[in-house]
């Protein structure tokens, strides 16, 4: 009897316990649905007037650059809060560098920012391109198995698209995507080859359009494709680990001149703006200026080998 009374009374607090989380949950989602509701109005408001800019701005043609280079670059952020972010950074700085060294400084280090950004930009878009590259193996390799197993090449290329990983993953779609809506699959291939030139993906797509043309023994190609594709890549990434050295010494140089900079100022009260004033500092400044780039843009030149 004892041990039937304990039994109930667990049943009947677990039954109370799991009532009561139900009601919690039911309860949060209500205040949630309320509070969406009561700021609904604010926030639409927003949405339409960042909508209205977003359509604007995509009208102009800096626009759509600025559009394209966010999706090369593999960047999901809208083009108008891109503008507007870079906007407010660059006032901020011009404002703290012209606090710091006058207009001068100020306009030099605003120009800095923009170069800076755009090579930013094409960082993120050569490492979005390399890291395609180095998938392709692995495309070849999918396209083949799909190959043997029966498939054709459009159920190949769609089933790479969803098997693969980013960049090939969104480039495929778009492929298939673009046959979806009427496209030929080698018009959709040779698209995708102007996007995203290289040597590889130039001999895959060529390899590809040819047996859609005249058809052969696709998977014996690919499979040799795919071999010549993957002692590529091992080859980049070697190069890779013996230049890595001298990119450290990219950037170091880089903080060594803002360093030498921020130790000018924080040497001397105003030194930097006293520097800047004197024509004799501001010529001694910009040759400076100059030479630094000229050798920063050296070192790149040295460290950057195409394999």
């Amino acid at each position: 009897m004892g041990i039937s009374v304990i039994v109930l009374v667990l049943l009947a607090t677990l039954t109370f316990v799991v009532v009561g989380v139900g009601v919690l949950v039911g309860e949060r989602s209500r205040r949630a649905s309320l509070a969406f509701s009561i700021t609904q109005g604010r926030t639409s408001r927003f949405q339409r007037v960042r909508a209205r800019l977003e359509k604007a701005l995509l009208r102009t043609r800096v626009g759509r650059r600025l559009r394209k280079a966010l999706d090369n670059a593999d960047l999901g952020w809208p083009v108008a809060d891109t503008v507007v972010t870079a906007l407010l950074v660059l006032l901020v700085a011009g404002w703290a560098t012209f606090k710091i060294g006058g207009p001068f400084f100020a306009a030099i280090m605003v120009s800095l920012l923009l170069l800076g950004a755009r090579a930013w930009f094409r960082r993120r878009e050569e490492a979005r391109f390399a890291k395609f590259i180095d998938q392709l193996p692995d495309l070849a390799r999918l396209l083949a198995n799909a190959a043997d197993a029966g498939l054709s090449l459009r159920a190949g290329i769609s089933v790479a698209a969803q098997e693969t990983v980013e960049p090939t993953r969104a480039e495929l779609a778009r492929v298939t995507e673009e046959m979806a809506l009427g496209s030929s699959l080698e018009d959709a291939l040779e698209r995708m080859g102007r996007r995203l030139p290289s040597r590889e993906l130039a001999v895959l797509v060529n390899v590809l359009i040819i047996q859609a043309r005249a058809g052969g023994r696709i998977v014996t190609a690919l499979r040799g494709i795919t071999d010549a594709l993957e002692t590529r890549r091992n080859l980049r990434r070697e190069v890779a680990t013996l230049i890595a050295g001298s990119k450290a010494t990219v950037y170091a140089v880089s903080l060594l001149g803002a360093g030498m900079v921020l130790l000018v100022h924080s040497s001397v009260d105003g030194g930097l703006r006293a520097l800047l004033a004197n024509p004799i500092g501001l010529a001694i400044f910009v040759v400076s200026l100059a030479l630094f780039s000229v050798g920063m843009v050296l070192i790149r030149r040295a460290a950057r080998v195409e394999v």
